[in-house]
């Protein structure tokens, strides 16, 4: 944390202007503080987190569907001072996930034209209790629209999860893509430096030999043209570096939003955080990538989904058949007596029968679902297939950039003794600038192939773990990330 919070030091605000921490002392930006403190505050973070949320609202809303309900209907008429009715309906219903649902009535019903199924004892005063429940003996009773929306809601947790972790790996190789970017600029800058600091060496060398007539005319021009394309090529570098800079800080961010900008002296290190795989742990991600990589993770909750709409498709073949069955007065009366109820005694029962001939309706919305779980099964097929390869591609660009590194290492240190040997040389009047200028520019050469290796190698190392779709790229056991910032 000490070390997060230096870093937070160097950056400063670009909305607001604030002036800059003036520090002389050069600072390194590691790739580990930088991922830390993209997972704290960056506003893609956050989005995706919201997405946990979301899936959370959807299955409260479907398991909502279960709640008790309390209703009430009160109806009144009076004319000419005569009470035609007064009508008080009161129920409490508690559905169930096995589909019987218990049901309790209050009634209180009164006046002189009332009608007579809605009758009540004045014994009673007015008032009646009904126990009982009701029981889809047909479609419904297994599986019903409830039910099938909990599924769904519980599938959709699993899709906005693995859409959350297709997001958070996202934004987090992009960002190890722009540092290695930035590494790689920054790598450039001071060879092109360097090399400006050897043009002006040699260039003002040549001038004092020119003066004591030990180098012509022409040597002068040659070192000070060299100069000069030093200088442009160190331009360009620094352009490429400020560019890699910006394109990395637009990742930056501190509490409330507020974007932050890297400070002169923050200057990236070459630290890594994956190694290369080995042959074993490559067959285990292939393992893993095939049921746990966000996009087939989405593609198994879409089939879960899939699945609930089938299993109420061919629910809805069956008849419509609810029956309901009421004990008037009992067990408990509106007194609060009690006493036991019994079959055939007091009672109220109800039979809902319906059911469509042709079932087109029903038989068309199976035949749709089966359509759509093809396309999603062929659709899983393909990514599968697609994911093995790309898993194995990542794979073997890894182990090709690692030992790439290692001849582009070998033929950059051998440049440079040549160079140094051309600079003994033109010491000792054994050589001119013409060969030396060569060397410098295959040294360079070399050198920045080099740097272009290792930045490619870093980012191999990356789409991996990427490509596999380990949640946070593997890195949250590494750094004990929490990524749901409130």
């Amino acid at each position: 944390m000490k070390r997060l919070s230096i870093i937070f030091i160097l950056l400063t605000n670009v909305s607001f202007g604030q002036d800059s921490l003036k520090v002389s002392d050069t600072t390194y930006l590691s790739l580990e503080d930088m991922i830390k403190m993209t997972l704290s505050y960056h506003p893609v973070v956050k989005q995706a987190n919201l997405l946990e949320e979301t899936a959370e609202a959807v299955l409260r809303e479907a398991r909502g569907n279960m709640d008790p309900k309390l209703e009430a209907d009160y109806n009144l008429k009076e004319f000419k001072e005569k009470e035609y009715y007064n009508l008080l309906n009161t129920s409490f219903k508690i559905p169930t996930w096995i589909g019987v649902d218990p049901k309790v009535e209050f009634n209180r019903n009164s006046g002189e034209f009332l009608n007579p199924e809605n009758f009540i004892s004045p014994e009673t005063d007015f008032e009646q209790i009904a126990i009982g429940v009701s029981v889809p003996i047909g479609k419904g009773l297994f599986f019903d629209e409830r039910r099938n929306a909990i599924r769904k809601a519980d599938a959709f947790s699993q899709i906005a999860e693995a859409e959350q972790t297709k997001e958070v790996n996202k934004i987090l190789f992009m960002i190890i893509k722009d540092y290695w970017n930035w590494y790689m600029t920054s790598k450039k800058q001071e060879l092109m430096r360097q090399a400006i600091d050897l043009a002006q060496n040699l260039f003002d060398r040549t001038l004092i030999d020119y003066e004591f007539g030990e180098a012509a005319v022409v040597d002068t021009l040659q070192a000070k043209i060299n100069f000069q394309k030093r200088t442009v090529d160190y331009r360009k570098a620094t352009l490429e570096y400020e560019l890699a800079k910006l394109n990395l800080a637009k990742h930056l961010w501190s509490e409330n939003l507020v974007p932050l900008e890297l400070q002169p002296n923050v200057l990236p290190d070459s630290s890594s955080l994956f190694i290369t795989p080995q042959d074993t742990e490559v067959k285990e991600a292939i393992s893993f990538a095939m049921t746990s990589n966000p996009e087939i993770a989405k593609l198994e909750g879409k089939r879960n989904q899939l699945d609930a709409d089938m299993r109420w498709a061919k629910e809805s073949l069956k008849p419509q058949i609810d029956l309901s069955y009421s004990f008037i007065d009992a067990p408990i009366n509106p007194e609060f007596d009690t006493k036991s109820p019994e079959i055939g005694d007091n009672y109220k029962m109800g039979i809902d029968f319906s059911f469509p001939i042709l079932l087109r309706k029903e038989r068309g919305k199976i035949q749709q679902t089966q359509l759509k779980l093809q396309s999603n099964e062929f659709q899983l097929a393909q990514s599968q297939v697609e994911l093995k390869n790309e898993v194995l591609g990542a794979y073997a660009q890894s182990v090709a950039f690692q030992d790439l590194l290692v001849q582009y290492q070998g033929v950059s240190n051998n440049y440079r003794r040549l160079l140094d040997a051309e600079i003994i040389n033109l010491q000792n009047g054994e050589t001119d600038l013409f060969k030396l200028n060569i060397q410098q520019d295959k040294y360079i050469e070399a050198q920045t192939d080099y740097f272009e290796a290792f930045t490619k190698w870093e980012k191999s190392k990356a789409e991996f773990y990427h490509v596999v779709g380990f949640p946070m790229l593997g890195l949250s056991n590494m750094f004990g990330f929490v990524t749901n910032t409130q």
